[in-house]
């Protein structure tokens, strides 16, 4: 029992005023958060602290033995991670019989030194042994790389005990010159729940900065699926476990299921390999090196087969043209004023930036401003969800601002509205699927709705750019400032300033586009009304263009 006694110093206590000082026992201070407790008695009286100190010593053991109780009933932890299974225990108790004969067996000692560990064995459980058995499982479970609850921790402690009582047998057979295999360590199973969980890490590796936009990036949603697919492949999610011969299998299997190489080792390898260097640099338990870095994707002959012709990434010239006349078409009452402006402005400024379609769809008003010390319009480009790292100036081409987009800003400033889209048309979709993204989406069918499938709809300017760039000869340096590519080799590009007045003349070398219906006034839209039979032609396609999209995506 407790004696009540007076602090020393006050410290924030009470001053001649009686106190417990309980110790936690080691089995409660991961749920209590300390090693001792202090409780005021609220009294100066000695003979009514005594009094009262066994109720409260009493009642801090209930509170105690209440929240183990409270733990004991979980079933997942407090990252809602998955709990050990009785199987586990036991993989676990396997693991600690190895690593305390181990420590060992290879100096058992003889004669009176060997002696110590059958006196081990034989000796009686006191209540500091109890403390030492709490103490030791719950390091091991730690250097397990586990956060057990308090049902864990108990139900595990008699396999630790039996784990040790094992190995000190081994010993002692390994002093009498026996080191064979223990016939116990042939019942131990192996884990049900990874020791490392791939999936889990590859959360976690997005969540904290991996990857571009983070969880609900665009990489991760292109990579989660390919770690999913490997694990359900390989069998097992520990990636503890894991070795490069199971990358190198994964290989020869995507391989053999056509994949093409350029894929398997910049995004399925890849993804792996980003995921276990993550695991290696933060300290997982047992992982101490990435089995996939390093891991070779031998080129095969039909992946350069120079007998095959080269597939056009950019637009050529008519289907450009193609493009920027339907832009001028009429206004539609069956669309809304913000996707008919997308439909009016995007290209354009697509195929005079080179800039991603996402980059211009999630624009504002705000973004689009002369530069201070030019007077020159720009753009504002900002990381978003894209591959953009960083923000950059991109100077409006004049055939743009000839054509009234400044006009167009200035309706949206007054209306303190985005460029594109209408935030009060939300539907709340997901982080990684913002309103802006769903423009360009929609841009893209509008496109493929004047027969244009065999280039992307949207990048296919990007593209585009990059090839009148090359033959109108714009400086290389500069044009990379504009369209967000770092050009390979040359002075690094971070060394001096990005004049606005450079950039703009560069963009002026892109020839305008001559557009005829430009030079018209544009017709008045006539309401015309689908048939029943026209409206399912039309639900059909818009099927067929689905299907073919979930086909290329996969």
């Amino acid at each position: 029992m407790p004696t009540p006694i007076r602090p020393k110093k006050a410290n924030g206590k009470e001053q001649n005023v009686y106190w417990i000082r309980k110790k936690v026992p080691q089995r409660y201070r991961d749920l209590v958060g300390k090693g001792e407790v202090w409780r005021s008695l609220k009294t100066i009286d000695r003979r009514t602290a005594n009094e009262r100190i066994a109720v409260v010593s009493a009642e801090l053991d209930r509170q105690w033995a209440r929240l183990a109780a409270e733990a004991k009933r979980g079933s997942k932890d407090s990252s809602g991670g998955t709990r050990l299974t009785h199987q586990d225990m036991h993989a676990l108790r396997g693991n600690a019989h190895v690593q305390i004969r181990d420590a060992h067996i290879a100096q058992p000692g003889t004669g009176f030194a060997a002696m110590r560990w059958a006196a081990l064995l034989g000796e009686p459980a006191t209540t500091d042994d109890e403390e030492y058995l709490d103490r030791d499982a719950r390091e091991f479970l730690t250097r397990q790389g586990e956060t057990p609850t308090e049902a864990e921790v108990e139900t595990f402690k008699p396999l630790f005990l039996k784990a040790r009582q094992d190995a000190y047998l081994d010993v002692i057979r390994a002093s009498k010159g026996d080191y064979s295999e223990n016939p116990v360590l042939q019942t131990v199973p192996k884990r049900t729940t990874p020791k490392v969980d791939l999936v889990q890490v590859f959360e976690e590796y997005a969540a904290k900065g991996g990857l571009k936009a983070g969880v609900h990036g665009p990489t991760a949603k292109r990579w989660r699926p390919k770690i999913a697919m490997f694990v359900k492949w390989l069998g097992q999610r520990d990636l503890a476990r894991m070795t490069t011969t199971d990358g190198y299998a994964w290989v020869d299997h995507l391989t053999a299921e056509g994949f093409a190489t350029k894929s398997i080792r910049d995004v399925w390898i890849a993804s792996l390999s980003a995921t276990a260097g993550f695991a290696v640099r933060r300290r997982k338990p047992g992982v101490s090196t990435n089995v996939f870095r390093g891991i070779v994707v031998d080129e095969r002959p039909e992946d350069e087969d120079a007998t095959l012709p080269r597939r056009k990434k950019g637009f050529t010239l008519p289907q450009a043209e193609t493009i920027l006349t339907a832009t001028l078409d009429g206004r539609s009452h069956l669309i809304s004023e913000e996707m008919q402006a997308a439909r009016r402005w995007l290209p354009w400024l697509c195929a005079y930036s080179g800039a991603r379609v996402n980059e211009l769809t999630s624009l504002y008003p705000a973004d689009v401003k002369p530069d201070e010390e030019t007077d020159i319009w720009c753009m504002i480009i900002k990381p978003s969800l894209e591959k953009t790292a960083q923000w950059r100036t991109v100077p409006i081409h004049s055939h743009v601002i000839e054509q009234g987009f400044l006009d167009y800003v200035e309706k949206r400033r007054r209306k303190g509205m985005p460029l594109f889209y209408d935030p009060s048309r939300s539907r709340g979709g997901k982080p990684g699927n913002p309103q802006f993204k769903k423009v360009g989406e929609r841009i893209a069918e509008w496109v493929r709705g004047h027969g244009i499938e065999s280039v992307a709809p949207n990048h296919g300017w990007r593209h585009r750019f990059k090839s009148v760039a090359r033959h109108v000869k714009m400086d290389r340096e500069v044009e990379g400032f504009i369209t967000g590519h770092r050009p390979k080799g040359g002075a690094s590009p971070d060394y001096g300033d990005r004049w606005v007045e450079t950039m703009a003349n560069e963009i002026e070398k892109y020839p305008p586009y001559r557009i005829a219906a430009l030079n018209k006034q544009p017709a008045p839209h006539k309401r015309v009304r689908r048939s029943s039979a026209q409206i399912a032609a039309d639900e059909a396609a818009k099927a067929a263009r689905k299907a073919a999209r979930a086909t290329r995506a996969a």
